[in-house]
């Protein structure tokens, strides 16, 4: 049960105390938001249906690389004690 409360207290930290995360998932909302409003103005179905997927893969990369980061400082915290 611990591990899972040191889990959840983490992902808290990564999706609320880390500024980078949220201002990078606002971009791509507001990027993927301007797509689909340009689409829709210029009759293209296609890149409007493309939208969905591009936010997908906006924030799965965005977490990838917060992850990534947060790994990498807690390694170099873990390794100097």
């Amino acid at each position: 049960m611990n591990y899972l409360a040191a889990a959840s207290e983490q992902v808290y930290g990564l999706l609320v105390e880390d500024g980078q995360i949220a201002i990078g998932t606002l971009a791509a909302f507001i990027a993927c938001g301007a797509i689909s409003a340009l689409a829709g103005n210029l009759g293209s179905e296609s890149l409007r249906d493309a939208v969905g997927p591009l936010l997908f893969v906006l924030l799965m990369t965005l977490l990838l690389v917060n992850l990534y980061t947060t790994g990498r400082k807690a390694y170099a915290k873990r390794s100097q004690h």
